[in-house]
């Protein structure tokens, strides 16, 4: 028994002496084939102006213009000194899972878990090698932290349309957030949370549905709440217009409300068709409109919807819902009262959070909920379906992408499409 420890204990010592010797040899071999590697363009070029925009007013030093012009989705590398991260990664993984864990079929469940435990021990085990690129990326990177550290009333986001990552002064920021949740015709304060109202409400309707047979299990876990966190607000700035206004984001992951809004807006998505005026995007509209004709008496015309979401009144989408409920009936088995009370429910809740301080959004349907999209495209659907029926001409092309409108109108008809009332 002893010599069988003893030579078990030698063997060990040796693997690890090997291994550390064989490490060695691969750090050297790296470091002499990627010496002359260049360092990519980018983290050098001194032209960063179609991925950052600096609207602060400091000059920012060209190594954090590097290191953020690479934007918020680029992968930094991780290194064996890095072990804190790669440990709150591994985490993060496993608790994304847990919580998400009752969605799969049970059959699989054990399954699963295993493959992402042993992928998971490989991530943490595995030696990674750095080289001199990553090493350049890390120490701009690290010098980048420490600036913004030193700098802390700046404040870095990404811009409302398109990659570009914005730089600007922190108190100019909480300066025009505050100027639009001041609006008292769209937002009041609230003194206190009203997470734990909401939470009762939807655990007692779904176990209502579970009770009555109308959901199973697996979707009575989905729906059921445990998560009293409020959305939470910010603001994008419009690099594209002049004084670089905020758009109003709500975030609703994680809060009371995200999962039940998911649920029925994937109802909706499926029982409603899309709109004759649909645009799936960009690249769609250009290759229909490629080869339209425009004869000289005809004009292109474009225009948006002002704030969609909180113009678009709650009676208007419970009337869409009414008028579609049989093709919605279909893929569900509440009744029309049951679907329009969790409507009214998710819609009526329009609370969220900036700055510490509790706002509530007291008209149109709720920034950032999963459902909002769908039901305010179905309002814009009834509502542009009843104003061309009413004109008394037909307009040659139009078509709708979310609240952007584009249409092709003879010069004479534009002041009547325009001044339409219904």
């Amino acid at each position: 028994m002893k010599i069988s420890s003893f030579m078990r204990s030698n063997y060990n010592r040796f693997n690890k002496h090997n291994n550390d010797i064989k490490n060695r040899l691969i750090d050297k071999f790296n470091l002499n084939k990627f010496r002359q590697s260049p360092i990519p363009e980018i983290l050098f070029n001194n032209d960063h102006s179609g991925w950052l925009v600096n609207i602060s007013n400091k000059q920012i030093p060209k190594e954090v213009l590097s290191m953020l012009s690479l934007g918020g989705k680029f992968g930094l590398p991780i290194s064996n000194t890095h072990k804190d991260d790669r440990l709150a990664s591994t985490l993060e993984i496993v608790k994304n899972f847990e919580v998400k864990y009752h969605l799969l079929p049970t059959d699989l469940l054990n399954e699963t878990r295993c493959a992402i435990s042993n992928a998971l021990q490989k991530f943490l085990d595995r030696r990674r090698h750095i080289n001199h690129v990553d090493k350049h990326i890390s120490n701009i990177f690290n010098y980048c932290k420490k600036f913004l550290r030193d700098n802390d009333d700046l404040m870095v986001t990404k811009a409302d349309k398109g990659q570009t990552t914005v730089i600007l002064n922190k108190p100019d920021y909480y300066s025009k957030m505050s100027l639009l949740l001041d609006d008292k015709t769209t937002y009041n304060r609230l003194n206190k949370y009203p997470t734990k109202r909401i939470m009762n409400k939807i655990n007692d309707m779904v176990k209502v549905w579970r009770d009555e047979g109308i959901i199973d299990e697996i979707a009575y876990k989905y729906l059921h709440n445990t998560n009293g966190n409020l959305p939470r607000c910010y603001g994008l700035p419009k690099i594209h217009k002049p004084g670089y206004s905020l758009r109003i984001i709500v975030s609703t992951n994680d809060s009371p409300l995200y999962n039940i809004a998911s649920y029925f807006s994937k109802i909706l998505k499926k029982a409603v068709p899309k709109p004759n005026s649909f645009i799936q995007d960009s690249w769609s509209f250009a290759n229909t409109i490629r080869n339209i004709a425009i004869s000289p008496n005809e004009l292109l015309v474009s225009f948006d919807v002002t704030s969609l979401f909180t113009n678009v009144p709650k009676e208007l989408v419970i009337n869409s819902i009414e008028k579609r409920w049989p093709m919605i009936s279909s893929f569900t088995k509440l009744n029309l009262q049951q679907f329009l009370y969790a409507i009214d429910l998710i819609l009526s809740s329009t609370s969220f959070v900036f700055n510490k301080q509790i706002y509530e959004q007291i008209f149109g349907t709720p920034m950032g909920s999963p459902l909002s999209s769908i039901v305010a495209d179905m309002v814009l659907d009834d509502l542009e379906s009843q104003c061309l029926t009413n004109l008394d001409f037909k307009i040659r092309v139009y078509y709708r992408y979310v609240d952007d409108i584009f249409m092709i109108i003879s010069k004479d008809r534009l002041h009547d499409a325009l001044n339409l009332s219904i």
